[in-house]
């Protein structure tokens, strides 16, 4: 009986071992054949179809007749996005190998501020190595994604002063793609000012060896201006440019010489953004400079569309309607004209003196404000001193005015624009006249002569006469308190609670409904320049996970990327992909899938030093990241 029960139990262990046996082949060769289906269709899709594959185990063995080396090249390019290049078997014969030309050599290089990636094909000779060594120097810090591929034929004539060339605009520019061919490298980049761009433009094309073409696209972001404004005056006392905004460095220039052709200093500038009303801008503003050097004089505001024109009041009435009935036929359709020629000032026959009433406001360094001359009401008076109060604080103002009903129509409104184009400065004086709006005094910043020009321009019309004489002192500036890092990262995350950052389905591209919610996060972003956050993708559990990885991380790098064109300081962000393993919720629903695939922003936190009271002193010391060995990391492309 015993001897029954063993021979049974021996019996059904070699069953089940011959079971498992047999579904573990099953199961390898299902493996098998899912890679070869998955490998086969990225060929079909690549037009590669001479090649023929066989997956064994975790290897792939490629065989077939390449008709040449770029092709053999370009077969191994794209198996390698889904098999690491060690577990490929390359037994690929090229057709006529003897007669093969030699390909054509290139190499690409992207930097940002958190890596630096080399693709392409180099040849053995002044390549990889030599490559490789020039970019550690520069790369510092940066990761280095090399994705570099040798061929063993004759170096191109003029290749190593093009990628000398290539590397030295490299180290020049720190966000950057830079292609490089033996005859030609073409540089894209984004820099920080106009100021750079153009002390680089100038910097490499006077470093472009012989033979070699240049073809840069350096670029600068731009600010939004609104409104678009132009305050331009001339007097007896010369010419002056308040504010002017333009669109392009050449309206600028275009600009600039119909202003200085009437008297206007050469180092006058304007500063160039985005918003302009229409493309006849520039032209319109010459036509109207051009009607100003005949009038011999005079004020000229442009506020978007609407000019206004005030002439000095000594002009020839007949010269005035001829040159202003020019101008208005000239003018693009767009634009609103309105001309004054001032009346002539009369004089009081008992004294002989002009009377002209003025309201006058002066605001002392210790931010005292006085209030005196004519308001035309006493409800106007009212309101003008409180706003003043408003402005200044009701502690800090003193009134002392009088009631005229002769004063000139809207009056009032014109004396609260003044006073508040005062608040702009640290100290000034302002003189309300029926003809003219004069402020002078010391601000803060250099931009607070054009924030003045375009609070006078919105507040109280482009018809009046306004006159700024503003200087800059800069031990006034202001030291605003910025938010704190952790303020920050709420503030984003309660942006990316309400809309998500979304990409197209398999592509790292940012959707154009999703562009809002990054102009949002930028603003948060440039408040809080010294924060030091991570940029995290997250994919949901659908596809391999290797690729969901790579997707999630160049998502990241994307976002990373348009925070960078929007002038956001990202040299304390790094950009990472988490893949699937961090999801928010199960991955049940195509509802909860979407919820997975998202952007996150994390505030990047020093870890705090362990008590050394706290720590065995038995134990053997662990090595710190810093003391352990550094390996160049590289990173696989992969879609969706």
């Amino acid at each position: 009986m015993h001897r029954t029960a063993l021979l049974f139990a021996l019996i059904c262990f070699i069953l089940a071992a011959v079971g498992a046996y047999f579904g573990a082949i099953r199961a390898v060769d299902v493996f098998q054949e899912a890679t070869e289906a998955e490998l086969r269709q990225a060929l079909l899709m690549s037009d590669e179809e001479w090649v023929h594959l066989r997956a064994k185990g975790l290897q792939v063995n490629l065989t077939g007749l390449a008709p040449d080396e770029a092709a053999r090249f370009r077969v191994l390019q794209v198996i390698g996005k889904f098999v690491d290049p060690g577990r490929i078997t390359d037994d690929i014969t090229i057709l006529q190998a003897n007669d093969i030309a030699p390909p054509k050599f290139s190499l690409e290089v992207l930097r940002n501020d958190e890596r630096i990636s080399l693709i392409g094909l180099v040849p053995s000779d002044h390549g990889r190595s030599h490559i490789l060594d020039n970019v550690e120097d520069i790369a510092l810090d940066l990761h280095i994604t090399d994705m570099l591929e040798e061929a063993s034929f004759a170096v191109p004539t003029n290749w190593e002063s093009a990628l000398d060339f290539g590397i030295f605009g490299l180290q020049k520019l720190n966000r950057s793609k830079i292609s490089i061919t033996h005859n030609k490298v073409i540089i894209s980049a984004v820099t920080e000012s106009q100021t750079e761009k153009q002390r680089y433009e100038k910097e490499l094309a006077d470093n472009t060896p012989d033979g070699l073409e240049l073809e840069l696209h350096i670029s600068a972001p731009r600010p939004v201006i609104s409104p678009f404004t132009l305050h331009f005056t001339l007097d007896e006392n010369g010419a002056e440019m308040a504010a002017c905004s333009v669109d392009t460095e050449f309206n600028s220039l275009k600009i600039m010489r119909a202003a200085q052709k009437i008297g206007l200093d050469p180092t006058a500038t304007c500063a160039i953004g985005l918003g302009v009303p229409t493309t006849e801008w520039a032209e319109a503003i010459v036509l109207s400079l051009n009607a100003v050097g005949k009038l011999g004089g005079g004020v000229l505001t442009f506020t978007d569309s609407d000019i206004s024109l005030i002439a000095q009041d000594d002009v020839d009435e007949a010269s005035y309607d001829q040159i202003i009935g020019a101008l208005e036929n000239d003018l693009p359709e767009l634009f609103s004209l309105a001309a004054v020629l001032p009346p002539k000032p009369l004089i009081d026959g008992q004294t002989g003196d002009i009377v002209i009433p003025e309201f006058t406001a002066t605001k002392s360094p210790e931010g005292q404000v006085q209030l005196r001359g004519r308001i035309s009401s006493v409800p106007a008076r009212n309101s003008v001193q409180a706003f003043a109060k408003a402005l200044f604080g009701s502690e800090n103002v003193y009134a002392q005015t009088r009631i005229d009903e002769n004063l000139p129509d809207g009056w009032p409104l014109r004396v609260l624009g003044g006073l508040e184009a005062l608040a702009e400065l640290h100290h000034g004086t302002l003189i309300v006249q029926p003809e003219t709006i004069q402020i002078s005094g010391t601000g803060d910043s250099p931009s607070t002569k054009g924030a003045m020009s375009r609070i006078l321009s919105v507040r109280v019309g482009t018809k009046d006469n306004f006159k700024l004489s503003v200087d800059y002192d800069e031990r006034l500036a202001k030291r605003d308190t910025p938010p704190t890092p952790q303020e920050c990262e709420t503030q984003i995350a309660e942006i990316l609670a309400k809309s998500k950052i979304e990409f197209d389905p398999g592509r790292v591209d940012i959707k154009a409904d999703s562009l809002a919610v990054v102009d949002q996060i930028a603003k948060v972003l440039r408040l809080c320049p010294t924060a030091e956050f991570e940029i995290q993708g997250h994919t949901d559990n659908s596809g391999s996970e290797e690729l969901n990885q790579t997707l999630s991380q160049s998502r990241a790098d994307a976002v990373l990327s348009a925070l960078l064109t929007r002038r956001v300081l990202t040299s304390r962000m790094i950009a990472r992909g988490y893949g699937p393993s961090q999801p928010i919720t199960d991955n049940a629903s195509e509802a909860s899938r979407a919820q997975n695939r998202r952007i996150s922003f994390a505030l990047i936190t020093p870890v705090e030093p362990a008590n050394p009271a706290l720590l065995d002193a038995s134990a053997d010391p662990v090595p710190s990241a810093s003391n352990a060995p550094q390996e160049r990391p590289k990173q696989k492309e992969a879609e969706e």
